[in-house]
């Protein structure tokens, strides 16, 4: 008698217990797939955006070449020039796209231990010619600094951190790159004379509130998921973003990672 009213409960409990599992696996698991669709949609938006500069500057180049009667000796110059941001697109690209790939299919961040300075040269050339439309100059202040990271991430941060600075510096602004080491720790600073960041939306950035995207100086427009993805990347690879801001004034922000293993 007892048997037969205890052996439903005996055999109910773990099958209960399993369901349970199981059920907070599978909300966990479809959690991570939204959450991985909706990288890989704005991963999208923010690689047709970080392709459409160099892309126009290389335009930019040929329409020199092309709509001017040049002698030999200039149009050699050009085309020297051209050759080199051709090369330095390649190399963005290939790195871009395999990055993104790797991202689409989840798959795990490559690290290794790499030299800033070769990331920042190419991020620099990358997004000078925009700079230079509004007037801007970009100064680094560089050391030789191994990060232990994702390259690509690094790039990826680095470069929307850049696009940002030249986007909210006005006409005749100043842009500094500085990297130094410090407890273990690399710092790559970028700082603007921009328009600045209010404290309370650098606590909105900085709390993964902020999706909206503002237009810039020159009445750019912005993919409004940059920084938020910049900050995701960072928590990936150890890093973290820090961000100091005077309206009116301009802003710095800050990546830090690992110097090492």
């Amino acid at each position: 008698m007892y048997l037969a009213v205890l052996l439903p409960i005996i055999i109910s409990l773990p099958l209960a217990l399993i369901m349970d599992r199981y059920f907070k696996k599978f909300q966990s698991q479809k959690k991570e797939l939204e959450h991985l669709d909706t990288i890989n949609k704005k991963l999208f938006l923010l690689i047709s955006h970080d392709v459409r500069s160099p892309l126009a500057s290389l335009i930019g180049t040929i329409d020199l070449v092309t709509d001017n009667d040049l002698d030999p000796q200039e149009a050699k110059l050009y085309f020297s020039e051209l050759s080199r941001k051709i090369k330095n697109v390649n190399s963005f690209l290939d790195g871009l796209l395999n990055w993104a790939r790797r991202q689409t299919q989840n798959k795990p961040l490559e690290f290794s231990l790499f030299d800033n300075n070769d990331v920042i040269k190419l991020t620099h050339d990358l997004l000078e010619p925009v700079a230079k439309l509004k007037k801007i100059r970009i100064t680094t202040k560089l050391g030789h600094h191994k990060i232990y990271a994702d390259k690509e991430s690094y790039s990826f941060v680095l470069r929307n951190i850049l696009h940002n600075a030249i986007k909210f510096t006005p006409i005749d602004g100043e842009i500094t790159i500085e990297t130094f080491v410090k407890n273990k720790q690399i710092y790559t600073t970028i700082q603007d004379s921009g328009i600045g960041i209010t404290k309370n939306e650098i606590k909105k950035i900085l709390d993964g509130e902020n999706w909206h995207t503002t237009k810039g100086t020159s009445n750019e427009n912005g993919s409004g998921f940059g920084l938020r993805t910049c900050l995701y990347y960072l928590k990936q690879n150890n890093g973290v973003l820090l961000i100091d801001s005077e309206i009116d004034t301009g802003t710095k922000i800050t990546i830090v990672l690992p110097a090492e293993k």
